[in-house]
């Protein structure tokens, strides 16, 4: 009797210390919609407040805490949502995150429909998106013949149209009191441009501007462009000049008749074209480009100026005599003046 008593008494401590050596525990496991509206109770907020710090529309927040996923937006949105809460509540936005992942990859498993937006995102290869060394090769190539095709739809273009010719001044049937205008105008890049068979200095960006002397009455400008592919484009336009030339003096009357007695120059350039001024008693009769073969003859009673950016490569013939140099050894620019008795020095 004394053994089993003992046995008994054995019995019954060991299980009195297994209850008292472990306590059963209650794990809590809440969702993420429980724990939204948890930390919202333990702050003691409405979904209104929590709208209204977090910017984010009431009817998300019902959905966040109902568990209905399928009706929020995109992926990139409740995360947003969520970390903004976290902050308006200072608790750690990963745990809400985490959390909300975990519970939306159940609904997936599960086969719970899901928004198409939510899907798609998560489902996108963002590895396609790294930048590598081959992307960047691939990508550099694309550019590249993006180039290409680009400037040889622009050569061809250019091959199989006129260039463009635009005259911004002066207008076509313009009447002046002037002896002078100037024409002004664009083309394309590249292009030639000549008024009047004189040709004209074509900036960079295909501007171009030139004055010309307009003689008394009508005056006809023919303004030309020609590209790299010689196909040209023309302009004609008409200017009225309604001036009254300088009378010279040394007119004499005989028998009621007027008799000028005038002298001659020709004037003709070598080597290469030059900027040629020709000014006959005061009155430019020509300023312009000259080539090489060109030449350009002036009368005057008095005098006449030439001023050349070339002096040295620039001929005079007097009265049709012998031809001479502007000035000899002189290259830059020079005014020269003649009259009856010839050259002034």
């Amino acid at each position: 009797m004394a053994v089993v008593a003992l046995v008994g008494f054995k019995r019954w401590a060991y299980l009195n210390y297994m209850k008292s050596g472990f306590t059963r525990k209650k794990v809590e496991s809440l969702t993420l919609g429980e724990k939204l509206k948890k930390l919202r109770g333990d702050f003691r907020m409405s979904l209104t407040e929590i709208s209204k710090a977090t910017k984010i529309q009431t009817k998300y927040l019902e959905y966040l805490e109902e568990g209905q996923y399928e009706k929020l937006p995109a992926e990139v949105y409740v995360r947003g949502f969520l970390r903004s809460y976290a902050r308006c509540l200072n608790i750690d936005e990963q745990v809400l995150v985490k959390l909300y992942e975990r519970e939306r990859n159940i609904q997936v498993n599960l086969g719970r429909p899901v928004s198409s937006s939510t899907f798609n995102i998560r489902h996108l290869n963002i590895r396609s998106f790294v930048i590598t060394p081959r992307s960047l090769t691939v990508a550099m190539i694309f550019l590249l013949v993006g180039a290409s095709f680009f400037y040889l739809y622009r050569e061809f273009r250019s091959f199989a149209g006129v260039p463009r010719l635009v005259i911004l001044s002066p207008s076509d049937g313009m009447v002046t009191e002037a002896n002078e205008i100037t024409v002004e105008g664009k083309t394309d890049k590249g292009a030639r441009v000549s008024i009047n068979n004189q040709p004209v200095f074509v900036g960079s960006g295909g501007e171009f501007s030139d004055k010309l002397i307009l003689q008394p009455g009508l005056n006809t400008l023919t303004i030309v462009a020609i590209n790299r592919f010689d196909k040209e484009k023309s302009e004609t336009l008409s200017v009225e000049a309604r001036y009254t030339p300088t009378s010279a003096a040394g007119t004499e009357e005989v028998g009621g008749a007027a008799r000028q007695e005038t002298f001659d120059l020709d004037v003709s350039v070598r080597d290469a074209p030059t900027k040629i001024t020709l000014e006959s008693d005061g009155v430019v009769m020509f300023s312009g480009i000259l080539k090489p073969g060109e030449s350009q003859k002036v009368s005057a009673k008095e005098k006449i100026k030439v001023t050349s950016e070339n002096a040295a490569r620039t001929f005079v013939r007097f009265n049709g005599k012998g031809e001479m140099p502007l000035a000899s050894g002189q290259t830059g620019a020079r005014d020269v003046v003649f009259t009856a008795s010839g050259k002034q020095e």
